[in-house]
């Protein structure tokens, strides 16, 4: 990232000179975050911009991000609303989930493919009913394949954190999956 980048039109309030932490910052977590943005936009070039924008807000602000309770954190958050925001600015919804819905391997060799679409939509449906912190511990774990101390790392908490997280996103995965079953029993 260059000072040219965190200069838009003449703003006075960037920053004179890249702090060191934050060029580690950025270079460690920039990829991961344009994986994660391409996913959700679907098109690499507005993903990197989506990221960089994010960059921006977070290199203007990084003397109070480092203050915060926990800057990854917040780091993460910044990136996932300005990707939202990206989409919602050129007319298209960000795609957080539904892409990995679709993107499964076991489509591939599946005797009944729409069997397996099936299961993944009502798998999406379960994920998008958890609360936010725990779609981001799922969707690492699971779609993007991410390892608890990845997954720990990228959301800056403890991987005690992480495992919490995703012991009661499954436990409540487990009960919207067995509410819908006896729904469909039923009917």
């Amino acid at each position: 990232m260059t000072q040219e980048e965190l200069r838009p039109a003449g703003n006075p309030r960037a920053p004179e000179k890249l702090p060191l932490d934050f060029s580690a910052f950025h270079q460690m977590h920039r990829p991961r975050y344009v994986r994660e943005a391409e996913r959700c936009l679907r098109c690499r070039a507005d993903a990197e911009e989506a990221v960089d924008e994010a960059f921006v807000q977070l290199a203007r602000e990084w003397p109070q991000i480092l203050r915060a309770e926990n800057p990854a954190a917040y780091a993460w958050r910044v990136m996932k609303n300005r990707v939202v925001d990206h989409a919602r600015a050129r007319g298209r919804r960000a795609t957080l989930m539904d892409t990995a819905v679709f993107e499964t391997v076991t489509l591939q060799g599946a005797e009944d493919a729409f069997e397996v679409i099936e299961q993944n939509l009502r798998l999406f449906h379960a994920i998008s009913a958890l609360p936010e912190r725990q779609q981001d511990v799922i969707r690492l774990r699971y779609c993007e394949g991410y390892d608890t101390a990845e997954v720990a790392h990228e959301l800056g908490i403890t991987q005690a954190g992480v495992r919490s997280i995703e012991r009661y996103a499954r436990h409540r995965l487990r009960e919207i999956y067995t509410s819908c079953a006896e729904e469909e029993e039923r009917s």
